[in-house]
């Protein structure tokens, strides 16, 4: 999904799942953008370190925020590294993170 209609969708899952005002939902994609680049920012680092709980527990906050902003298929992959720290099978697919990562710098327009 491009950057425009990744937007779009944020825009039209706020006012319509929470019933917010235009102007109140583009004051607050810019707020969630910038945290959620914090988020993924801390899974990276958590995932160089090894902390597979901490890990996890990031993932699934990402997941939320991802789901509160109407963006299912990105909250797929914060699903999985948090599935996958559960599961304690090997190492996280660093792939996730690395997709997250993009889909946050495109949100943010960098």
């Amino acid at each position: 999904m491009n950057r425009d209609a990744c937007l779009q969708a944020i825009r039209d899952h706020l006012q319509t799942a929470y019933l917010l005002t235009e102007k109140k939902t583009e004051g607050m994609i810019p707020v969630f953008v910038a945290t959620l680049g914090d988020h993924v920012e801390r899974l990276a680092a958590l995932a160089a370190a090894g902390d597979l709980d901490g890990l996890g527990r990031a993932g699934h906050a990402v997941k939320g925020a991802l789901l509160n902003m109407g963006l299912p298929d990105l909250a797929e992959l914060a699903r999985r590294i948090e599935l996958q720290c559960r599961q304690r099978t090997g190492p996280v697919d660093r792939t996730l993170i690395t997709d997250l990562e993009r889909a946050v710098r495109l949100l943010a327009g960098s």
